[in-house]
């Protein structure tokens, strides 16, 4: 008894043409693969173009704020403490 590393289920053709065309379905498969993944790269390509043309732009359009705004400064803020933790001695 022959002992085969295959699955007992897989059964390569023995005649050559249809090994020839296995291959051939095999490459046709492989091909259509990488055209698939090529145009699929084109479009998140252009995307992330035109993504980047519309924020410059957005950028270059805000970008132009009044001298006002400019001059005003850190803005001062209030906040009150929530909870405070076991090793703060703040005043009580």
């Amino acid at each position: 008894m022959k002992h085969s590393r295959r699955s007992p289920f897989y059964q390569p053709p023995t005649s050559p043409l249809a090994r020839l065309g296995l291959a051939l379905a095999g490459i046709g498969i492989l091909a259509l693969s990488f055209m698939l993944g090529l145009f699929v790269l084109a479009i998140a390509m252009g995307l992330a173009l035109i993504g980047g043309v519309v924020i410059a732009v957005r950028r270059l359009l805000a970008g132009k704020s009044s001298p006002e705004d400019e001059a005003r400064g850190p803005i001062d803020v209030e906040y009150r403490v929530i909870h405070r933790s076991r090793g703060d001695r703040g005043p009580d």
